[in-house]
C-alpha cells in the first residue's frame, strides 16, 4: 500500500485546516495578503494563475500551492481552482472556494516513486470574517468537507493502489487570528457533527487485501497555535527553538468502526466501537505532552482459525506522557502514564482455555502511574540531540504513584519514591517501593491444575515469596523493595543484588 508521507503532509494537513477556516481581514485585498503570509509559515510557495477585483469580489483563480520537505524527498502540490473573496459591505468578508482542489504528494521510497493523489471538496464551505488586519475573527460554517486519495507506486515491493475517502460533516465554529512583528497567533473552536472514512488497500509484504470503515461523531477541537515571524513548519526543530508552539484538546462523542481482510490464512473481521475519547497536544520548546484516553471501548475479532468472535471490552483507557524539551540547568516535571482499566474478554473465550474455572475471569487491569523530575542535556529539538548516540536526559527523581496488575484473580499493586545518583554515568536509584500482593497462590494452583505450570515450579515460588515477602492473611503478601548504596537491592530485608 502506497504511503502518505511527510513532504509537505504536516504543511498539507495546516493548509487544509486553515483553510477549512478560510482566511479573512476587512478587505479581500487584505484577506489574499494574510493568506499569503499564513500558507508561506506552513513552507508552502503560493502561485496564482491571476488575480481580479470585479465589483464586491476578489477572485483569485489556479493558485498552486508547493511544498517539500527539506531534503527534497517529498513534495506536496495542491491546486485550487478559485478562491472568491467578497466584500460584504459591513466591514465584513465572505470567503469561499470555487470547485474542487485537487493535488499530489509525492515521495521517493526504496527505489522509485509513490504518489498519492488528492481531491477536496469544500465548495459548501463558507467564513465570514471581520475585525482588522492584526487581529481577525472567522465564523465558519461547512456543512459537508469531502477529501478522498487514491496512491500509486513504482517501487517494487509496493501492493496495489489503495483509496481513502473521508467526509466531514456539519462543521461550525469560531477561529480568533492576531499578528504582530514577532508571531502569528491562532486560536480555534470548532465543532462537527460527524466524519466517516472508507479506505482500501493491499499490504504489500503480506498480500492482504484490507477494506475499513470508521464512523465518529460529536467532534470537537480547541487550542492555540502560535508561529513565530519567520519560521518555517516544515523546519520543525527550528520553528520550535524560535518559539513556535501548539496546545490542542480534541474529543468526539463516539466511534464504530468495521474492517474485513483476506489473508493467507483465511479471512478476517473485526468490529469495535467506543463511547468517547480525547486527547491532548501540546508542544512548545518548554516542553511536549501527549495525552489520550477512551471510555468503554469494545472490539470483536473472527478469523477463520477459531469457529466464533473472540470479543474484547475495556471500560477506560489512557495514556499520558509529558517531557521537557529544552536544556535547563534545573530538573522538570515529568509524567508517564498507562491505564486499561477493566479489561474482559467474552465468556466464550475463557471457555476454550478455562472450562473448569480454575481461574477467575473478572475484568483484568494495568496500571502504571509515575512521574518525577528529569533535565534535557541539550534542546531536544535540536539537530545535535538527534545525532547524539543515547537520549540526552537525565533523570533525577521518579515518584511511583501507583502500579497495578490485576488478572484471573491476581492483584499485584505498589507505590514508592526513588532519586537517582547520575555521577557515575548509570543512574543509580535510592528509594524504596511497597508492593502487595494477594491471589498469587490460586493462581498458580488453577495454572497447575490446568497443565501449564508444572508443580515443582510452584512449590520454587511459593518458596520465594515466604523469603522476599511478609504474610499479611490469606494469599495476601507484602514486601518492600529497597534500593541501597552501591547498588545494593533489598527485597522484605533479603538482599537480592
Amino acid at each position: 500500500m502506497t504511503r502518505l508521507r511527510t513532504a509537505g503532509t504536516t504543511a498539507f494537513i495546516a493548509l487544509l485546516l486553515s483553510s477549512t477556516a478560510l482566511r479573512a481581514d476587512v478587505t479581500p485585498e487584505q484577506v489574499w495578503e494574510s493568506w499569503q503570509k499564513q500558507y508561506s509559515s506552513y513552507g508552502f510557495t503560493v502561485a496564482p494563475g491571476s488575480v481580479d477585483r470585479s465589483g464586491d469580489t476578489l477572485a483569485i483563480r489556479d493558485v498552486v500551492f508547493t511544498a517539500a520537505d527539506p531534503d527534497g524527498s517529498t513534495t506536496t502540490v495542491l491546486n485550487v481552482p478559485a478562491l472568491l473573496l467578497e466584500d460584504q459591505g459591513d466591514g465584513t468578508v465572505k470567503a469561499s472556494v470555487e470547485g474542487e482542489i485537487t493535488g499530489t504528494n509525492s515521495a521517493n521510497v526504496d527505489g522509485g516513486t509513490e504518489t498519492a493523489h488528492i481531491r477536496i471538496d469544500k465548495s459548501e464551505a463558507i467564513a465570514v470574517v471581520s475585525g482588522t488586519p492584526e487581529a481577525m475573527s472567522y465564523l465558519i460554517d461547512a456543512p459537508s468537507i469531502m477529501l478522498a486519495v487514491s496512491t500509486e507506486s513504482t517501487v517494487p515491493s509496493a501492493g496495489e493502489p489503495a483509496e481513502v475517502s473521508m467526509q466531514l460533516t456539519g462543521l461550525a465554529g469560531t477561529q480568533q487570528v492576531t499578528a504582530d512583528a514577532t508571531a502569528q497567533t491562532m486560536k480555534t473552536d470548532m465543532k462537527a457533527a460527524g466524519m466517516t472514512m472508507h479506505l482500501t488497500g493491499t499490504d504489500p509484504e503480506e498480500g492482504t487485501t484490507v477494506v475499513a470503515d470508521v464512523a465518529l461523531t460529536d467532534l470537537a477541537i480547541l487550542g492555540t497555535n502560535v508561529m513565530p515571524e519567520g519560521a518555517d513548519a516544515a523546519e520543525m526543530g527550528n520553528a520550535i527553538g524560535m518559539g513556535m508552539s501548539t496546545d490542542m484538546k480534541m474529543g468526539y462523542g463516539g466511534v464504530t468502526y468495521t474492517m474485513s481482510a483476506e489473508t493467507s490464512d483465511g479471512p478476517v473481521n473485526i468490529s469495535g466501537s467506543a463511547q468517547s475519547g480525547q486527547a491532548t497536544i501540546a508542544l512548545s520548546r518548554d516542553g511536549f505532552r501527549y495525552m489520550v484516553s477512551g471510555d468503554n471501548t469494545a472490539v470483536s475479532v473472527q478469523t477463520a482459525q477459531f469457529p466464533m468472535p473472540v470479543s474484547a471490552q475495556i471500560a477506560r483507557g489512557e495514556m499520558d506522557l509529558a517531557l521537557p524539551l529544552s536544556a535547563t540547568p534545573d530538573a522538570q516535571p515529568v509524567t508517564a502514564k498507562l491505564v486499561i482499566d477493566g479489561l474482559s474478554v467474552s465468556e466464550q473465550l475463557w471457555a476454550m482455555f478455562d472450562p473448569q474455572g480454575h481461574l477467575g475471569h473478572g475484568p483484568a487491569t494495568l496500571v502504571i502511574d509515575l512521574s518525577g523530575k528529569a533535565k534535557a542535556l541539550m534542546d531536544l529539538y535540536s539537530d545535535e540531540a538527534a545525532k547524539s548516540p543515547v537520549p540526552p536526559m537525565q533523570i533525577d527523581s521518579l515518584d511511583v504513584n501507583k502500579i497495578q496488575l490485576t488478572v484471573a484473580g491476581a492483584d499485584l499493586s505498589g507505590k514508592g519514591a526513588l532519586t537517582f545518583d547520575n555521577s557515575m554515568g548509570m543512574p543509580m536509584p535510592l528509594g524504596a517501593i511497597d508492593l502487595q500482593l494477594s491471589g498469587a497462590n490460586k493462581l498458580m494452583d488453577g495454572l497447575v491444575a490446568m497443565g501449564m505450570m508444572p508443580q515443582d515450579q510452584v512449590m520454587f515460588a511459593k518458596m520465594m515469596m515466604g523469603v522476599y515477602a511478609t504474610p499479611q492473611g490469606e494469599d495476601m503478601f507484602s514486601s518492600k523493595i529497597e534500593f541501597k548504596e552501591g547498588g545494593r537491592i533489598l527485597a522484605n530485608g533479603q538482599p537480592i543484588q
